[in-house]
């Protein structure tokens, strides 16, 4: 008798255990929109490259705006390679993106943070649309120290940022080149001290 009874209470157990296991397509919601793909650092680098207008990054968009009658004053270009490009207007922006780079204090020297968001960066300009672009890359400082001390700084790790990038892309070095403007375009000009405004900027000038 007893183990009839507890033969029945283990088939009413087995049972009701394979009844909660059943999912009907009730329980399924297939309704449901499956979620955006997140866009990584490097598809955001290049979006704001392309169109900066639209560009709602924070760090990659909203610095100085270069024009190609700024890079003539830098020495990048002279007036015959300007003009040679009456395609694009001398007051025009050229494209252009902000890229936060790490440094130690008064160092030139790329942190390991750095490195990795130029090899995303890297990523960006290889794509075959920036083929007959010249990479310029301004350094920019915060407002702390004297003007001659910080265009130095800037001027030095703008270099290393273009030379880590000639390096690991092989490019001439007709193709690349480095500028710093120290803290005369602030991108926070409210707070000259922000960590926004220790940048380095690339900026993509027609060959």
């Amino acid at each position: 008798m007893i183990r009839t009874v507890l033969t029945a209470l283990i088939t009413v157990c087995a049972a009701g255990a394979q009844a909660q296991s059943i999912i009907t397509l009730d329980d399924l919601d297939l309704g449901a929109p499956a979620p955006a793909p997140q866009a990584s650092a490097a598809d955001e680098m290049k979006d704001c490259i392309l169109n900066p207008s639209a560009c709602d990054n924070a760090e990659y968009g909203g610095g100085a705006a270069f024009s190609l009658e700024d890079v003539v004053n830098l020495g990048v270009i002279d007036h015959a390679e300007a003009k040679a490009q009456p395609q694009v207007a001398k007051a025009a922006p050229l494209p252009s993106i902000d890229i936060e780079i790490l440094f130690a204090y008064d160092s030139d020297d790329l942190t390991p943070q750095a490195q990795g968001k130029l090899a995303e960066l890297v990523q960006v300009l290889r794509d075959p649309r920036f083929d007959d672009q010249m990479l310029l890359f301004v350094g920019h400082t915060d407002g702390v120290g004297s003007a001659s001390y910080n265009t130095a700084l800037s001027q030095r790790r703008a270099q290393a940022v273009a030379r880590y990038v000639q390096d690991v892309m092989d490019l001439p070095p007709s193709r690349i080149d480095a500028r710093g403007v120290g803290f005369s375009r602030l991108k926070n000009v409210r707070n000259p001290d922000a960590a926004e405004n220790r940048r380095v900027q690339l900026v993509l000038v027609q060959r």
